[in-house]
């Protein structure tokens, strides 16, 4: 597929060399000392250098600046964002969703494209729009957001895909990705093809999630009122949640699965030890599970993103309200209420610390709050953004920040240093004022 891409041209800076001829060499000549030794004593000494003090997470999202546009060609909605969040030394996610992950800095050449593991695949984004899955890579190619892979459903099946997540695998990267169709489809970007559907829903899924310590399982969410545990090896359905569900969540230790229902309520489901596909799909009931959300049954009270920060969980429904639960005292610690936000499906993304909080709203915005304080940060806005906001996600050194929404747009924020930004708000001095020609 060829994608559009828009990209915003930055200030041409001039580079002033020296004016001196080569040759012109003086030799500096020996002065007398014109001071007695006492008074050079007394003569303040420079300060030594100091160290650059590392750089903040509130500092980086201050210094966010629009580098990339992207439009699709379909033209549509892109439902979901989903980046690659492993590098070859987790095990799983490795702290994600409990208290953090352990630091992750990057390496670039000379060229500005990133020097990573070969197994290392936490470049790679995919997206979900009309009837296509897109594959971009988000770093090699320095700044560039330039599209590697491309799926599309056979025109007699067209129907909108709706959700999409990564599987980890050795050698590979397999993307899942499911819609309208009620398929799952497992994609094999080694292989540039799909390698298993996933056949069992009998209405349209709309939530896919990975098991986040066995590689194997991936749990679907569809609208007719199940949501499925699958082998990804086999294909073969291992559980059925019998639940009116909207969206669902693994705890982070994978023992536990946290479905969202339409009315707001979430509720806690086992996750049984996989040992082998059983004759016939285990069956659970609402006698199996345990409500730890409580029911709103307000407009726009659907659950349409679940996500866990330093062991707690965070709920969001559709009118921009996000509750930050105690998951040891089932108590609700506070609640963060995303402005201008709208009756809309907009899926959050919690930062690789757990401490810090993207989602949009439905005037193109994207807002960064604070887990412990419930403060905003920083507001991502600009003039052209102007259709509601689907999905957003951190990268995992939360040096940038990438949302899509209606049209097929990806937008893409990035960090810009202190030294940059002073460069691109001098004037252009090769700029000259046009002058008529006889």
């Amino acid at each position: 597929m060829a994608a559009e891409a828009i990209v915003q041209q930055q200030q041409q800076q001039q580079i002033h060399s020296d004016q001196s001829e080569p040759g012109d060499v003086e030799v500096p000549a020996k002065r007398a000392r014109l001071t007695s030794p006492e008074a050079d004593a007394q003569e303040p000494k420079p300060a030594p250098p100091t160290e650059a003090k590392p750089l903040t997470p509130e500092h980086i999202f201050q210094n966010l600046r629009l580098r990339r546009i992207v439009r699709e060609n379909h033209n549509s909605t892109v439902a979901q964002l989903a980046l690659v969040f492993y590098h070859p030394g987790d095990k799983g996610q490795n702290g994600h969703g409990m208290g953090g992950m352990a630091t992750y800095e990057r390496s670039f050449d000379k060229r500005g494209a990133a020097i990573r593991d070969p197994e290392d695949n936490s470049n790679l984004l995919c997206t979900t729009g009309h009837s296509q899955a897109n594959v971009y890579d988000n770093e090699n190619c320095g700044d560039h957001l330039d599209i590697m892979s491309h799926f599309q459903l056979p025109s007699e099946d067209s129907a909108d895909f709706r959700t999409c997540c990564w599987i980890r695998c050795a050698g590979d990267a397999l993307v899942a990705v499911a819609g309208d169709d009620k398929l799952v489809h497992i994609i094999s970007l080694a292989w540039t093809r799909e390698i298993r559907v996933l056949d069992g829903h009998t209405e349209p899924v709309v939530d896919l999630q990975p098991h986040p310590t066995d590689d194997r399982l991936l749990v679907s969410v569809g609208s007719d009122q199940t949501v499925r545990l699958w082998s990804v090896q086999t294909g073969a359905c291992l559980c059925v949640y019998n639940q009116n569900a909207t969206s669902a969540r693994f705890h982070p230790e994978g023992n536990l699965l946290f479905i969202g229902s339409p009315s707001g309520e979430v509720s806690r489901w086992p996750v049984p030890a996989y040992t082998g596909e059983p004759d016939s799909p285990l069956q659970f009931a609402q006698d199996d599970c345990k409500v730890i959300v409580p029911a709103k049954r307000n407009i726009g009270s659907s659950v349409d993103c679940i996500r866990f920060a330093n062991a707690n969980l965070l709920v969001k429904n559709m009118s921009g309200r996000i509750e930050y639960w105690d998951l040891q005292t089932l108590s609700l610690v506070r609640t963060y209420n995303v402005r201008s936000h709208g009756v809309t499906v907009s899926r959050f993304d919690v930062s690789f610390d757990d401490k810090f909080v993207c989602v949009g709203n439905s005037r193109g915005e994207v807002c960064i709050y604070c887990i412990e304080s419930a403060k905003t940060v920083r507001v991502l806005r600009h003039k052209r953004s102007v259709r509601p906001v689907t999905s957003c996600v951190f990268t995992r050194d939360c040096r940038s920040i990438i949302y899509t929404g209606e049209g097929g747009f990806i937008w893409r924020y990035d960090y810009v240093d202190n030294e940059t930004l002073a460069e691109w708000e001098k004037p252009d001095d090769s700029a000259t004022e046009d002058s008529s020609v006889e």
